[in-house]
């Protein structure tokens, strides 16, 4: 992935939650669906970051 999508997707999954979670008119129902999908989203990035630079060895940043 190119890092500048990367990085949009990141911050668009952090300023989400925080704006989800400041909406109080938003039913709880959404909130976790929307929590369970950023934290998913995040967790599969995270977990391709590693698995490049381990692959790769200590030569590559992340």
């Amino acid at each position: 992935m190119k890092d500048k999508l990367l990085l949009v997707i990141v911050l668009t999954c952090i300023l989400g939650s925080v704006l989800v979670s400041s909406l109080e008119f938003l039913s709880y129902t959404f909130k976790a669906i929307f929590y369970a999908i950023s934290m998913t989203v995040l967790l599969i990035i995270g977990n391709v970051v590693l698995f490049k630079y381990f692959r790769r060895g200590n030569e590559g940043s992340i």
